[in-house]
Order: C-alpha cells, then sequence, then structure tokens
C-alpha cells in the first residue's frame, strides 16, 4: 500500500484508476487507501475542482471537450470525472463520456474516468468524495467534475466543487427551469452555450438579470459568459472567470471554509448510509417489523404509521 500511495503521487495512470475502482466498489483497499491519504478533500494541494452541471443537451460534455484542449495548451494537468447515468444491471455508465474525450485519450498530461451514478438521488455517485480525494492526491492541476445533468437532483455538486460551472443555452426555457430548480443559487459561473445562435444575448441578459437581485454566496456576483463548444469561443473567457473565483475563495479562508463544510456534508451523507444500513440488518430479523410490512402491504396501517413505530421503537427515548 505504501508503493501503491507513492504512485498515486507520481501520477501512475494505472494506479489512479485501480484506486478509483477501488473507491467505487467500497472495498477493504478503499478504507486503507483513503486511512494513508489522511488529509482533507483537496488539502494535499491547491487543485482546483470545477464542477460543470446544466440540463440535459446543454452541451457540458462538449464543453469540456475544449477546455480540455486550452488548459493543456497552458501547460495544465487536468483529471476530469464524468458521472453518467447507472446501467440498471451492472452499475457501470451508460453513456461513457470517455468515448466523447478520444481525442485527448493519448495525452499523457490528462486522466478520463466515467463513473456511474449508482442510484444517488443528487446525480452524483456516493464514492465521487473518495475518488476526488485520490485525484487530489495525484499531480493534477485542475479536475474537471462533469455531472449526469438530471436537473433539480444536480444541487449536490455544491458540496464537491470549488466553482460551479452551470451551462444554460438560449432554447428551452433553460434559464426558466434554472431558476426553479435552484442553479441560480449554487452557480459560481454561468456560460450561455451555443452563443452563436438567435437568442444568445437575450438568454444572458435575463440571466444577470436574475443574478442581480439574487442572493450571492460569500459577496460573489457569479459572471455569465458566452461560449460556444460548436465553434470554440469564450472558452479562454470561461477559464478566466474560474480563475478569478478560485482567487476570490482563497481569500480570508473562504477555501477552507467551503471545503470544511464539504466535508460536514459527506460526514453527515456517510452517517446516514452507515445507520441505515445498520437498521436494515436489525429490522431484516425483527418480527414487529416484518408484520408492520404485512399491515402497510394490506392497507391496515398507513406508511407513516408503521414509520412512526418503528423510528419509536429504534429511538425508544
Amino acid at each position: 500500500m505504501e508503493q501503491f500511495v507513492k504512485e498515486l503521487a507520481r501520477g501512475n495512470p494505472r494506479a489512479i484508476a485501480r484506486a478509483i475502482t477501488y473507491m467505487e466498489e467500497g472495498t477493504e483497499e478503499a478504507n486503507e487507501l483513503l486511512a494513508r491519504l489522511q488529509s482533507p478533500l483537496g488539502a494535499v494541494r491547491q487543485v482546483h475542482i470545477i464542477g460543470i452541471t446544466g440540463a440535459p443537451g446543454a452541451g457540458k460534455s462538449s464543453l469540456v471537450d475544449q477546455l480540455m484542449g486550452y488548459l493543456r495548451s497552458q501547460g495544465l494537468r487536468l483529471a476530469v470525472l464524468a458521472i453518467d447515468p447507472s446501467s440498471p444491471f451492472t452499475g457501470g455508465a451508460v453513456l461513457g463520456d470517455r468515448v466523447r474525450m478520444m481525442r485527448h485519450a493519448l495525452d499523457s498530461g490528462i486522466f478520463i474516468r466515467s463513473m456511474g451514478t449508482r442510484g444517488s438521488g443528487g446525480g452524483l455517485s456516493r464514492s465521487v468524495r473518495d475518488v476526488l480525494q485520490v485525484l487530489s492526491y495525484a499531480p493534477f492541476d485542475v479536475i474537471l467534475l462533469e455531472t449526469v445533468g438530471v436537473g433539480q437532483a444536480e444541487l449536490d455538486i455544491v458540496y464537491v466543487a470549488d466553482t460551479v460551472t452551470v451551462v444554460l443555452t438560449p432554447v428551452g426555457g433553460d434559464q426558466v427551469q434554472a431558476a426553479k430548480a435552484g442553479l441560480m443559487e449554487i452557480g459560481d459561473v454561468f456560460l450561455i452555450n451555443k452563443a452563436d445562435i438567435p437568442g444568445a444575448e437575450r438568454t444572458a441578459k435575463d440571466v444577470r438579470d436574475m443574478l442581480h437581485v439574487a442572493d450571492h454566496k460569500e459577496d460573489w456576483e457569479p459572471p455569465v459568459v458566452l461560449v460556444s463548444a460548436l465553434q470554440n469561443t469564450g472558452i479562454a473567457e470561461w477559464w478566466a472567470e474560474c480563475e478569478r473565483h478560485f482567487a476570490f475563495l482563497a481569500q480570508e479562508e473562504r477555501l477552507q471554509t467551503r471545503r470544511g463544510r464539504a466535508r460536514v456534508q459527506a460526514m453527515r451523507e456517510l452517517l446516514q448510509q452507515n445507520m441505515w444500513r445498520e437498521m436494515e440488518r436489525k429490522l431484516r430479523l425483527d418480527e414487529r417489523y416484518i408484520r408492520l410490512q404485512e399491515y402497510v402491504q394490506s392497507g391496515e396501517w398507513s406508511v407513516q404509521r408503521a414509520v412512526r413505530e418503528i423510528l419509536h421503537d429504534i429511538f425508544k427515548e
């Protein structure tokens, strides 16, 4: 394991891939590796974790592909974690964003991995925090985290990314959807993709107007950038705004505070998962629980009444 950690620090792609597999499967090796790393998320170096979210079809993957090319032209090493829907049969990633980024496949300065959501309601895999810790230990300058794009369930990206980019388009009423979904509250940088089609400027103005009256996180006013993945325009401006936001977080310990909140959220989620797993183990053998299920199934008891009884039995005080 000690040699394995050294290989991670050197950026050995096979070691990184194996470590991610450990995290996805939740093996004992994963626990041992995380204990060896010992550092909080991203604390090994000041690696910049950028989340890219937005509605399906907004062009997230195409924009990430263009940003990858731009960052490599700047001499930066980067990792890309693409979160895809999970196969109901294997649990693996269905779409496989690596296919859409094949032009970078032979670049030794880029590591690309797809992960399935594996049933996580927030659009992010439950193991994504552990994977980000592994990637933060490796010698990357930037980590790009592209989410699956499932509308209102995208909001938990704010707990893992330093800078959240929200991608919108001029068509389909995306700006209204974003306002309803809460994306306006979590975005640090907003992109209006497909800026070459009519309505882009209008959409950008509408988003700026909504942001002007919204409460801003940490006194940061999110910029709105017009981009086109097809024409490869606005990418440098997008990156400049991400850098500006990261520099803003570096002031007054905002970055430490933000990552600290993320660790607390991770603790709460892990506690919930472990408590539910333990409850399931105990209830599976409990005759009263089995009877309550029968009462609910027959309609004799309401779901709410059964849950109240179960919670009363578990937390009698």
